[in-house]
């Protein structure tokens, strides 16, 4: 398949969450299950409120899965250590491989960015991490008030980038999100960064790749 675009996930795809790990590590007794459960939640809550018909911010759904984070460990933070907790949000830092792949990949096909971030996190994480200019379109899920996996999100990308969703190859490393977008019905390739297996739910991905250079070598 010669894609006519290419969609990419923001966190856990092109840029990397160190700066939120380290946060907890300066904050919190037990970092890695803070921030798995900070994580976990988060997650939970976009769902959650996808099911329920309700919308909230990213950054409001991420402000109440710390809140409960920290209720449910009994961490010991002041309001100013969560909104530090917060702020590491906007501070991603770029996957070194992800960088070398867009620079090859830039011109030669239109590139975007479509996440569950909202649009200040993303214009402030992507400027940070300098990968704003690699891409056409910044897509959050803002615009239609809905959370990934719904298909409103996928049909936003497809719109704004005037492509038919056959023709749109869409990168993630989070498993709900290929599946879902493979179920949408876009060619998709599931960078697989962790250990965890694929959520065995609907299609597998058209492809599988350990990073973003043997991406760049697919599409390429």
């Amino acid at each position: 398949m010669k894609p006519e675009a290419i969609v990419f996930d923001m966190y856990g795809t092109v840029a990397n969450l160190d700066a939120v790990n380290n946060a907890c590590v300066e904050l919190v007794e037990d970092p890695t299950q803070f921030g798995s459960l900070w994580r976990l939640k988060q997650l939970e809550y976009t769902f959650l409120l996808s099911m329920m018909g309700d919308y909230r911010d990213f950054w409001q759904v991420t402000e109440a899965a710390l809140q409960f984070t920290v209720d449910a460990t009994g961490a010991q933070l002041t309001q100013g250590q969560q909104s530090s907790l917060m702020e590491s949000w906007l501070r991603p830092e770029p996957f070194e491989d992800a960088v070398g792949c867009l620079k090859k990949l830039r011109g030669r096909y239109p590139l975007a960015i479509l996440s569950n971030g909202g649009p200040r996190m993303l214009r402030e994480g992507l400027k940070h991490a300098g990968l704003n200019s690699f891409f056409d379109e910044v897509l959050s899920v803002d615009e239609v008030k809905a959370f990934k996996p719904s298909p409103e999100v996928y049909d936003l990308a497809q719109q704004r980038l005037r492509v038919s969703k056959e023709k749109v190859f869409f990168v993630s490393s989070n498993s709900f999100d290929v599946v879902g977008s493979k179920k949408y019905g876009f060619h998709t390739c599931w960078i697989r960064r962790a250990v965890s297996p694929l959520d065995p739910l609907g299609q597998p991905p058209d492809h599988i790749v350990r990073n973003f250079e043997e991406l760049a070598r697919l599409v390429g």
